[in-house]
This record gives C-alpha cells, structure tokens and sequence, in this order.
C-alpha cells in the first residue's frame, strides 16, 4: 500500500506529488520504514515526524486511507522532482497535518472529541477532503448528525468519486432520517462502482418502507446483475408479501429454497405463499413433504388441515385437525386457531356453519370460562342470522370479558340490524359503565337516542366520540345530522366544514349539507354543486336524488324538482318526506290534483303530521 508522505526530504529533497492525490504526496510503506530507520536527527520537525511513524505505523496506515493516496506506483525520477512551493504553504502544509497525525491518534484511543478539535485545527491551515472525512466520521461516533452531514457533504464536494466519502456520507443522512438523501448517496454509489452490490442493496432498503415498488426494481436488478442472493430474496419475498403480489412472493421463495433445499422453516414460508397466492395443490404436496419428514409436528397438521378447508375437502381437514383438538397437552390458542380456520371459510361457504359450532361448542364445554369460544359462537349466529345462538353467547362475553369492546359491540349490533334501539341503549348503556372511553360505545348509543328521539343525551355521547376520534367521518356526520335536528346550524355548519377539509368529497356529508343548506334556503347555488357532486357519485341513491331536487325546488326551478324528486320514489324512497317534497313541487306549478294525490300518499305514511293537514286542508277549500 502506500502512505502520505509527511516529511519534505526523503532521498534527496523534495519530492513531486501524485496528480489527482490532493496536497499529501505518496510513498511506499517500504521507503517510509527506510526513512525512519535512516534519517533521523534531519531537523525538530522531522524528529517528531519520524517518532510518531515509527511508533504507530497502524496510525500511518490509517491516515493513508483517510487521505485517499493514490496506489500507483511512482517513479524514481518522478522521487527525486521538487515541487515549487512557498515556505508559508509548506508550514500550512505540516501545520495541517500534524494536527492531522494528532486527531488521528485520539480517534485511534476512542476520544473523539479530542479528535475533532485536532481536525477541525487542521482544517484551519489546509482544506483537504481527508480530513473534512475523519471530522465527518469522528462527528458520528459523537452521535452529532448534523455536523457529520455538513463535514460529509464537504469530503464529497471535494472528492465526488470517493466511494467510502459517500458511503460514509450515506449513513450519516440516514441516521438523522434524511431517507431521500441517503438515496442519492447510494444511487451515485451504484453509478460510480455498478459491481458494488452492498451499494445497490442499501439503496434498496432505503426504498423499502416508502416506495417499496421502487425497492422491488432495485432488488430485481440486483438479481439480474449478481445472480440469486439470499438476502435479497427475502427482502423481495417480504415486500411481495406486503403487497399483496403472493405469486411473485412464492417466485422468490422457491428460488431461496433451491439455494437452500433442506431449509424446512424455509419449505414452511414457501407452502404458506401458494396459500396466499391460491395455487393450493402446490402448497399442499409441500405440506405432505413436511408431514412425511415430521409426523409428530402438530403446527404442520394444522396448516396442511387449512388448505384442505380452502379446497372445500372438509372430511380429510377434520382427520388432519383431530389430533390437535383431541390432545390435552395442546394449548387451547392452537384449539382456537383451528375453529378460526373453519370460521374464515364461513363466509365463503356457509353450508360448513354447523362444523363451526360444532367445534366452539366443544371447546366452550371444555373451558366454560374462557370468553373466546362465546364469541366466535356468537358471531357465527350473527352470520347465520339465528338470533337464538348470537344473543346468549355474545352476552356471556359481556360476562366473562366485560372489559372487551367487541362483545358488548356485537351484541348491541343484533338490536341495532333490527332497528330495536330501545335494547340498543339498554345494552351500550351498560358497556359505558365499564368502557366509558370506548369510541364504538359511545357512537352506536348516540345513534340510537337519536333514533329514539332523545338528542341531547345523543349529543353528550357523540360528542365524547368525536372528543376520542376527531377525524372519524361517521361521528362528525352523525352529531351533525343531530345539531341540525336540534336546530343548531352553527354548530352542524362548522362540523360538516370541518368534515369536508378531512374529506372533500364524501357524498354522504355532501348530502347532508346540502340537504341543510337548502331546507334554510342559504348558500343554494353551493349547495346545488354538493348535491350534484353527490348524485355524480351514486347516481341511483334514492335520498342523494331527493336532495338535489328540493334543492331545485328552493331555488324555483320546478322542473327540474319534479324530475328528480319522481326518480327518488322509482328508486325505492317511498318516505313521508319524499312524497310531501313532490307535493310541494306540484303545488308550485298549480297541480293542484297531483300536489293533493302525493300529499295524501304522505299523511297515510305519517299521520300525526300537522303540517300536511294544513296543506291539504289550503287545498280543498
């Protein structure tokens, strides 16, 4: 190797520097071993010189790499060519250095600090990019991200085709988070040096957690450029996983497995992609394999029962799960588990329902208190509709786990689908005692009250939904719609204003709004654009087209009304409302047969209306 030659004579005077190595000439370790053997006594400055090399060669060879020096190999005419420089450069020169030499030997000891007042004294004399490199380094052994990115930048500015420069300068932004110019660093890296694999890899992860498509092209040049890599298979493995690209996934995995073709936990993975990426005989026959090697292995049983269930083969998943639920020595989470199998395929499949019962039956009767098999029977009745399994057993969670959300939730949900509000209140009523907290909670039991007509305990309860979950839209909505009953449209405008920040164009807070505006008769032409954004959206909404019509009819263009507001009733909206908003129409275009006829329909819809009496009673006079 070669090192910066830090004296001025060695071998007859001065000697020419390397083009290209920056203001340190060069010389072999060899002919610097002769100078200290040799030439000691030529001066003070080269004593203390020749002591420090001769005493710490490591040392020297340590700044030799800071300083970059060039590996060629020089001539000895080239030796013995003076360089013409100024006695005032040359003590900068050694001034520089030795301050160098100095912070070199502190870092070397582990005192860093130390050694940045060295280096930033050299610094003072030669601006060199070695030195702004050991100051940026010595900088992030002192966990000063800052500072080890500004001196960085500068070693790099100085030096651009450095690789351990921006390398180094790579991990400095990435350590204050700087994600973007980390990036840039490993991009110049792959260009300077395209072989340099560990480059394009950091660069990589670097991409992985914000632009993972992005990540996903590097590690696939890596792969083309360097052939199949371990690491970088997982990694790729992992990202087509996130994204939901299971077939690639299983590409990466199967080419890990033919690297390592005795991995099991590896087999496992690659069985569990083909799950993912429903290619179900694959995962299947690896299975099998994995049965074969370990038939006492439960965990195996257990997936390889999954994908029978996936493939509808229930009689071969039952034999598969057997010796899982029937062993005392399994945990009941692995019991559990396997009832979650057959609950997944619910859905898919609801002629299994009566396997699924059958299996949180039995474990309920194993463990009468544990909340979990209550639960999973109760949601299974919810799916089913059989009230008669889903009330009891969502009930008994309540007892067992009154601390869970979910089962005080789920139960009030059974009333709620049946518009029972008044058990719905009953119910969550009693949740608040216990999870007075619990957004779910509060939300539900404040549309029920308002359902039950009951606005300011509605009001105190969605209120403390919005206070917990500021940003949820359906909170936002529903108090709005009850400030708006109550008559209190400052507070509903500045929530639904509110709500069109967090999400512009949410057509149900557009309608509401509208809605609002236009039943006041303010803001209409702002209103008309809400409404028609909302029926843009959902074109065959019986309310959204009611809205827009009596928005029509506010501002006098009747026509239009009648369109609209008839297309809400063909849709399906056969409310009070809707029929006394076409009367209305009818009547301001002096239909006095049709405005009767669709408030007569109104009043048998709501009898204890006085305002349709009044209507029909100006009418037929």
């Amino acid at each position: 190797g070669r090192i910066a030659k830090s004296i001025d004579v060695v071998k007859g005077g001065p000697q020419k520097p390397v083009a290209g190595d920056g203001p340190y000439p060069c010389y072999s370790i060899t002919e610097v071993i002769y100078f200290c053997r040799n030439h000691e006594g030529n001066g003070v400055r080269e004593q203390k010189l020749v002591a420090k090399i001769t005493g710490a060669v490591t040392i020297i060879l340590m700044i030799a790499s800071l300083q970059g020096c060039s590996s060629s190999k020089e001539t000895s005419t080239d030796a013995k060519q003076q360089v013409g420089t100024s006695p005032v450069a040359d003590m900068a020169h050694e001034a520089s250095l030795q301050h160098f030499v100095d912070g070199s030997l502190y870092e070397m000891k582990g005192q860093y600090a130390q050694a940045v007042l060295e280096y930033q004294d050299a610094l003072r004399y030669e601006k060199n990019h070695a030195i702004y490199f050991a100051l940026s380094k010595n900088y992030s052994l002192l966990n000063k991200t800052a500072l080890a990115v500004e001196a960085g930048k500068e070693a790099v500015r100085l030096a651009p085709d450095n690789l351990d420069y921006r390398r180094a300068l790579a991990d400095a932004y990435l350590a204050g988070f700087e994600l973007d110019s980390a990036a840039a660093q490993y991009e110049a890296l792959a260009q300077l040096d395209s072989n340099n694999i560990e480059a394009w890899f950091s660069l990589a992860r670097v991409y992985q957690s914000r632009k993972p498509l992005k990540a996903l092209e590097i590690y696939e040049t890596i792969t083309k450029r360097f052939g199949p890599e371990w690491e970088v298979l997982l990694q790729s493995a992992d990202l087509y996983n996130t994204l939901g690209q299971f077939d690639k996934a299983a590409g990466a995995l199967e080419q890990m497995s033919s690297i390592d073709p005795g991995n099991q936990e590896l087999r496992r993975s690659l069985a569990q992609a083909y799950a993912r990426a429903q290619k179900l005989d694959e995962a299947l026959a690896i299975y099998r394999e994995l049965r074969e090697a370990d038939p006492q292995n439960l965990v195996y049983a257990g997936e390889l029962g999954s994908i029978y269930l996936m493939k509808k083969e229930y009689a071969q998943a039952a034999k598969e799960f057997e010796p899982i639920m029937s062993s005392d020595s399994v945990a009941l989470d692995a019991k559990i588990r396997v009832g979650e199998f057959y609950f997944g395929q619910l859905e898919k499949d609801s002629t299994i329902a009566p396997m699924v019962k059958g299996i949180f039956e039995r474990l309920q009767a194993t463990h009468p208190e544990d909340w979990r098999p209550y639960w999973f029977l109760g949601a299974t009745g919810a799916i089913m509709h059989d009230d008669s399994v889903a009330l009891p057993n969502f009930k008994k969670v309540t007892e067992l786990a009154s601390w869970n959300a979910d089962g005080w939730v789920y139960l009030s949900s059974v009333f709620l689908e049946k518009n029972n509000f008044q058990e719905v209140v009953t119910v969550l009523e009693s949740a608040l005692k216990v999870l007075p907290d619990e957004f779910r909670v509060n939300f539900f039991l404040g549309v029920a009250y308002n359902r039950l007509g009951r606005n300011p305990d509605a009001i105190r309860v969605l209120e403390h939904a919005h206070a917990i979950n500021g940003k949820d839209i359906n909170a936002i909505s529903q108090l709005a719609l009850v400030y708006d009953g109550m008559k209190r449209f400052q507070d509903s405008d500045s929530l639904y204003e509110e709500a069109l920040k967090l999400e512009p164009d949410n057509v149900l807070i557009l309608n509401n709004y509208g809605y609002s505006l236009a039943d006041r008769g303010v803001q209409l032409e702002r209103a008309l654009a809400m409404a028609q954004k909302a029926v843009t959206a959902q074109p065959d909404n019986s309310s959204y087209l009611d809205t827009i019509g009596w928005i029509y009819f506010r501002l006098g263009k009747y026509r239009d009304a009648e369109t609209y507001i008839k297309r809400a009733i063909e849709k399906g909206d056969g409310s009070a409302v809707v029929h006394e908003h076409l009367g209305d129409v009818y009547d301001k275009m002096n239909d006095k047969s049709r405005a009767l006829e669709y408030w007569n329909m109104a009043l048998k819809l709501d009898d204890n209306n006085p305002t349709l009496r009044e209507k029909i009673a100006r009418i037929a006079q």
